[in-house]
């Protein structure tokens, strides 16, 4: 009987061991399948974000590519005709170095294109002291851009003096801009919008000034602003291109129909304007910065490298009321 139960017992231990080995097994299995799911997701997850991110750089780059290369960048969709027809184009801003931080895709695709460039610059920048410097680093930059220096300007008012949180009258600007504009047979005025591009109070209070010439005066010339964005647009380079095209689709369409079918539809209206620089035009533009040695502080180093204005300026015109 001693014999019997040593046997059951010894075939029960065996069973229990046999058991768990396979309850071990099953385990290893389940964790082993987890594994290499939880690999596979990792791997399915990384692969279209990979794929996303390549796009967002290849397809800028294309259309970047075929802007700069092919004649479509003289489309009537991206420069309207009465900008084509132009002689005498003025640029308005606040300070020395806005000329060519943000418009100097405009100034360098007008000035190819045979038109006449004036910069009136409203403050010699002098709220540091340095106003006699940044004068005369306006004038190379001007040189830079292929604007003669008899036809750029910038002036020391009282009342129109470089500071971040003072508002200038637009009384003053508004018939400043009426003297000039007389003066040199001005057909095309260029400045910034409301925003200002990068906020400033004196880059608002020119656009308002603008505005206020545009209502209380006759014979006024053709008058776009460039636009400003959010900072994360801006710092965006020419990843910006593909979201700044989309408001041009409507253009491009009507004028390829205009160009097939003339006598069914009109070409694009006048309400905006693109000029991309080519890396000739950006180095153009970066070289006429490089003029500006008081203001070569490191985050305009940044700006220069990522912004897109350096690179793209979008135009919208302004209507008279």
């Amino acid at each position: 009987m001693k014999f019997i139960g040593i046997m059951k017992n010894l075939s029960r231990n065996l069973k229990y061991r046999r058991d768990k080995k396979d309850e071990e097994d099953c385990v290893n299995l389940v964790d082993s399948s987890d594994e290499n799911i939880h690999i596979s997701s990792r791997l399915f997850q990384r692969i279209p974000y990979l794929i996303i991110l390549r796009y967002m750089i290849l397809i800028p780059l294309v259309m970047y590519l075929l802007i700069i290369l092919t004649p479509i960048k003289h489309l009537q969709s991206f420069v309207p005709m009465e900008m084509k027809t132009s002689k005498n184009f003025l640029l308005v801003v606040a300070h020395p170095d806005d000329e060519c931080l943000f418009f100097s895709p405009t100034i360098v695709g007008l000035v190819s294109r045979g038109k006449i460039g004036h910069i009136l610059v409203f403050s010699k920048g002098n709220s540091l002291g340095l106003g006699p410097i940044r004068e005369k680093e306006l004038n190379g930059s001007c040189q830079k851009l292929n604007i003669d220096l008899s036809r750029c300007f910038s002036l020391n008012l009282t009342d129109l003096q470089d500071d971040p949180h003072r508002w200038w009258p637009k009384g003053n600007i508004s018939e400043i801009v009426d003297q000039f504009i007389k003066r040199f047979n001005i057909d095309l005025l260029i400045t910034f919008d409301r925003g200002g591009i990068s906020g400033h109070v004196n880059h608002k209070s020119v656009a308002i000034g603008i505005e206020y010439y545009l209502e209380n005066f006759d014979q006024t010339p053709r008058t776009y602003r460039l636009t400003t964005v959010a900072s994360l647009f801006e710092y965006s380079s020419i990843l910006d291109l593909v979201r700044t095209l989309i408001k041009f689709i409507p253009r491009l369409i009507r004028s390829f129909f205009s160009t097939i079918l003339p006598f069914l539809f009109s070409s694009p209206n006048d309400q905006r304007a693109l000029f991309v620089s080519s890396p000739f035009g950006y180095y153009q533009g970066l070289k006429a910065f490089h003029q500006h040695r008081s203001q070569m502080l490191w985050y305009r180093h940044i700006y220069t490298t990522f912004s897109r204005h350096m690179f793209i300026n979008d135009l919208t015109k302004v209507s008279r009321n």
